[in-house]
């Protein structure tokens, strides 16, 4: 199985450095702009998918219409797909967040995945709940290709999952808003083919 995988374009709050986690905000106007750029790159490079799956937070699920209709495939929205919970952090600045609890910051964002944000869920939770969603996916359609729209946190964990065993690294991971990666999916391993690809953005930062 080959996988797709998207994060959702620039929000409001990604701009302004905010969390958002489970909670939503609007995408910017350069947002559109990156989507617009994302499906004409993916159609430049020839790409197709069965299924198109989203989180179903509104900035995922905006992307995921979008795609689902380049790719003439059905959306299916699926709760697995969510970034992780940060808890009470969700609508702080990270600046905020870094100057507060230094300590706390640096577990959450650079160096400890079982860290759990108070009300929230750890990095390694969100992660093993992504790829028990890959697992699922690849027993119904070993065949196919798919593409998964969701959240830059939670796909880094799932991208240093994959390309090291274990999530020790995971910051250096870091997808920017719009790009995408490709998986390869066997019953053996999950391959990631491609990751962080973000050229299609370039022209918007001339």
């Amino acid at each position: 199985m080959k996988v797709i995988l998207v994060r959702h374009a620039q929000t409001q709050w990604n701009r302004a450095g905010m969390i958002q986690g489970q909670q939503d905000s609007p995408l910017t106007e350069r947002g559109e702009r990156e989507t617009a750029a994302l499906l004409a790159a993916l159609k430049d490079e020839g790409y197709a998918a069965e299924c198109v799956f989203s989180s179903p937070l509104p900035r995922a699920r905006s992307m995921g219409e979008q795609l689902a209709a380049l790719f003439q495939a059905p959306l299916v929205i699926d709760a697995a797909l969510r970034e992780q919970s940060f808890g009470r952090y969700e609508g702080l600045s990270t600046m905020n967040i870094q100057a507060e609890s230094p300590a706390e910051a640096g577990a959450l964002f650079t160096h400890d995945a079982a860290f759990c944000p108070p009300g929230g869920e750890s990095l390694a939770q969100a992660v093993q709940r992504m790829l028990a969603f890959l697992q699922l996916q690849h027993a119904r359609a070993a065949q196919e290709t798919i593409c998964i729209v969701c959240h830059g946190h939670v796909t880094q964990g799932l991208l240093a999952l994959l390309k090291e065993g274990n999530l020790e690294n995971f910051a250096r991971y870091a997808q920017p808003n719009a790009s995408y990666a490709v998986l390869e999916m066997s019953q053996e391993k999950c391959e990631v083919l491609r990751w962080g690809v973000a050229t299609h953005l370039r022209a918007l930062d001339a």
